[in-house]
């Protein structure tokens, strides 16, 4: 499911951000040990996903967060975003980030309301006009 949903995601991505700047490779992939995989299920079929990857001792990021069209309208990113900062407070995270392209509106809407803000550039990423970078405190 992982593996599908990503290359759905890619396969999303890739139009929308034809001029994007390929960035190196970030901590996550699907077979990094060090990344957690949350995937949403709606009636037992894979609804969408989303990935914690720990940046340094006390910061994750969020990535990979992606909802298959049929499913979308739901509220199930915010699901999957609640569970993912829930598993980041267990492992210690004082901050997460992540981040997002402008031409995902339903995506930065998502973050917003969810209590992200925006900031600048952070970890293996660059500023770049297809980034929009976020970040939320956890209270512990």
């Amino acid at each position: 499911m992982v593996r599908s949903c990503f290359s759905e995601l890619a396969a999303a991505l890739g139009p929308l951000y034809p001029e994007d700047e390929k960035e190196p490779a970030g901590p996550w992939t699907v077979n990094d040990l060090v990344a957690t995989f949350v995937v949403a299920r709606v009636r037992g079929a894979a609804a969408g996903c989303g990935a914690l990857a720990p940046l340094d001792s006390n910061s994750f990021e969020i990535a990979r967060m992606y909802v298959r069209p049929g499913f979308r309208g739901q509220r199930i990113a915010d699901q999957v975003l609640i569970k993912l900062e829930d598993l980041a407070r267990v492992r210690g995270a004082d901050v997460l980030m992540l981040r997002c392209g402008p031409r995902q509106p339903a995506a930065l809407a998502v973050y917003e309301r969810n209590g992200y803000w925006r900031r600048g550039a952070f970890a293996y990423h660059r500023e770049h006009p297809t980034n929009i970078f976020f970040e939320k405190r956890l209270s512990t």
